[in-house]
């Protein structure tokens, strides 16, 4: 019986690509310990330790870098047209205005000495953060509102493509809303402001202004997915739907990736082979693939799922379907073609044997009558009755 073997090889989407990308004071910031980050009409916006950065993006890369320094931490900006509203630990509040970068103090009576988280716009007005207080303050008047906070929904779930990133324990790590767990970036950084910009996000950390770029992110952390990557059969690649493979093609190839939390040593694959009369179920390592051989003859369906070590298993099922024609009946179908063309053949020869035949027959008869009507001739002359002259031997 000739063999059948079904490989399937495993790829996982995991790399060592590194989703961040830092730019720090050798990237052109007046500081790398940034602590704010706002998105003006046509700049970024960036608050350090020593001053405010302006920054000019094209799309997700700074290409312009331009500042103006403090002598303390900058640690909230707001846009508002002309000007830009500035937090400064401990001494307040300020205007800065745009065209100039020339810095105009507000309301320091109440602001002075208080530590600034965010400031925020409204119609006639202003609200101030700090880390206990809210206060709301009105253009032209000197009454004012506040109130008590809390400062733990300060910073928020940072929602970026498919991922969810969180601050945990003052560390930034992704985070699985279904199980409430986290898993820690490599790079060990926290976030005190972030802004979503264009297919990622902004991070304001002590190390620098940060992009993170979910694509480069390949460790996923909520429930993975299963995808054929490639197909090949007899050296071609093709994708597979309801194969029929005859007896000798013995040998095809499935290549998936799974998106995952770590390397193919981590996951394992289960999988189920239908053929009507025998369930075959197995789980095995995705380092070392699924192999199927000896199958006999006839119709398989076969699912397969995957999980990672946290027992996190894909979020899809995949299903394929192929046969195995019954080497037997092709036999069968073979010898039955044979026994027709010999048959025809030998049909055609007997007729051209017998069309010969019939040929060769009517010449033969021809040219006795031919000769019979000669000797006729002869024997007519010997007694007067033709001319002999007009008859030819």
């Amino acid at each position: 019986m000739r063999r059948l073997i079904v490989l399937f090889s495993f790829l996982s989407l995991y790399t060592s690509a590194n989703p961040f990308t830092f730019y720090t004071a050798k990237s052109g910031l007046i500081n790398s310990n940034v602590y704010c980050i706002e998105k003006g009409s046509k700049f970024i916006w960036v608050g350090t330790s020593t001053g405010i950065n302006r920054i000019t993006f094209k799309k997700s890369i700074p290409i312009e870098f331009s500042k103006r320094g403090t002598s303390v931490p900058v640690t909230a900006l707001e846009d508002d047209g002309e000007i830009i509203w500035a937090g400064l630990k401990g001494k307040g509040v300020y205007q800065m205005l745009k065209k100039n970068y020339k810095l105009i103090g507000f309301r320091k009576d109440v602001l002075v000495n208080k530590e600034i988280l965010e400031i925020k716009r409204i119609k006639k007005g202003i609200i101030v953060l700090t880390s206990n207080q809210k206060f709301t303050f009105s253009f032209g008047k000197s009454e004012y509102s506040v109130s008590e906070i809390k400062t733990e929904n300060h910073h928020p779930e940072i929602r970026v493509g498919r991922n969810t990133i969180k601050n945990n324990n003052g560390i930034l790590s992704r985070y699985n809303s279904e199980t409430k767990s986290f898993r820690p970036f490599k790079n060990q950084i926290h976030s005190r402001d972030h802004l979503n910009w264009y297919n990622g996000v902004l991070l304001a950390t002590s190390k620098g202004l940060v992009f993170y770029n979910p694509d480069m992110d390949t460790i996923r952390f909520g429930s993975p997915k299963l995808e054929l990557l490639r197909f090949q059969l007899n050296g071609s690649d093709t994708i597979p739907n309801n194969l029929d493979l005859s007896w000798n093609e013995y040998k095809f190839n499935y290549q998936f990736h799974f998106e995952e939390l770590g390397g193919t040593n981590q996951i394992m694959l289960a999988y189920t082979l239908n053929n009507g009369s025998e369930v075959i179920d197995k789980t095995v390592a995705a380092s070392e693939g699924i192999e199927l051989s000896d199958l006999e003859y006839g119709n398989y369906q076969l699912k397969i799922r995957a999980k990672n070590q946290k027992g996190i298993e894909s979020k899809n099922t995949l299903q394929y379907s192929f046969s195995i024609a019954n080497p037997l009946m092709n036999s069968i179908w073979r010898y039955i073609v044979v026994i027709i063309l010999i048959g025809i053949w030998t049909f055609l020869v007997v007729l051209i044997i017998k069309s010969r035949h019939k040929k060769e027959m009517k010449i033969l008869e021809d040219a006795l009558l031919e000769k019979t009507n000669k000797l006729n001739q002869i024997e007519k002359s010997k007694y007067g009755l033709v001319d002999e002259d007009k008859v030819q031997l």
